[in-house]
């Protein structure tokens, strides 16, 4: 059944799945079509950028490299491969309390207080600027491959260039609120003094925490699939461009 807004996109990507598996939901009331909360985000100057940039032109060069996506693709997934099986590495036992790895686990001031969180925002946050670093220079080549196929496709890579300026700093505000959510979720998953002694679940030894099934286990699980769901997000931008080019490829009369 319709709901009156035909512009309505439903966003289930893997990192919203993730952060919904945790508990958090959007707060009041429904949010409005996707147009509308991405004008939202656009003041004048954005606005006049993203017009000049939707304009068609024809001036230039433009030589259909047949190899170009296949770069492309190889680039993207050598890239995506990397950066997951550092986040698989980073996580394992071997790795605690190594620079590139989890912190060592530590107990709080005293039995009813918990660890400190700390140490894992840090770990979280060194992760993210990793992706950070690794991601944008692919996505420039991308629109430098559009740029030099053709004209509709240059268009594309300007109005991409015209949102990654203008929604950089949303973005970036995005991610930077998931270290929270991980916070409220290491404070929710650890157990206070009277739980412990009543479960069958390791106590007080943190080095108990780590084992299969004990709470800080199962956090750095949680952790460490919500890197990999914020992987796959910030790669849809080059993900979207590569598949416009493939399509292009694919069928040249189209995008001419």
């Amino acid at each position: 059944m319709s709901n009156g807004r035909p512009n309505s996109v439903k966003h289930n990507g893997p990192l919203r799945q993730q952060l919904a598996g945790l508990g958090v939901r959007a707060a009041g009331a429904p949010l409005p079509c996707f147009g509308e909360r991405l004008a939202r985000l656009f003041d004048l100057p954005d606005t006049v950028a993203l017009d000049a940039a939707n304009v068609e032109s024809r001036d230039g060069h433009f030589s259909a490299d047949g190899k170009a996506a296949e770069r492309l693709r190889a680039e993207l997934d050598k890239l995506r491969h990397g950066q997951r099986d550092a986040i698989e590495a980073s996580v394992t036992a071997e790795r605690v309390g190594t620079r590139n790895g989890l912190p060592a686990p530590g107990a709080g001031p005293s039995p009813a207080q918990p660890p400190d969180f700390e140490p894992y925002r840090r770990f979280y946050q060194g992760k993210q600027r990793q992706m950070a670093a690794a991601v944008p220079p692919l996505r420039l080549k991308a629109r430098g491959a559009l740029t030099d196929h053709s004209p509709a496709l240059a268009r594309l890579a300007r109005i991409d260039a015209v949102l990654d300026a203008t929604l950089t700093g949303y973005a970036r505000k995005g991610f930077g609120a998931v270290p929270g959510v991980l916070e409220k979720r290491f404070l929710a998953l650890w157990p206070d003094r009277q739980q412990s002694l009543l479960s069958e679940a390791p106590g007080h030894d943190p080095e108990d925490w780590m084992k299969e099934g004990a709470w800080l286990h199962r956090f750095c699980q949680e952790m460490k699939t919500l890197l990999l769901a914020e992987l796959d997000a910030r790669l849809e931008p080059v993900q979207g461009l590569l598949m416009a080019l493939e399509s292009a490829h694919n069928h040249p009369q189209g995008h001419q």
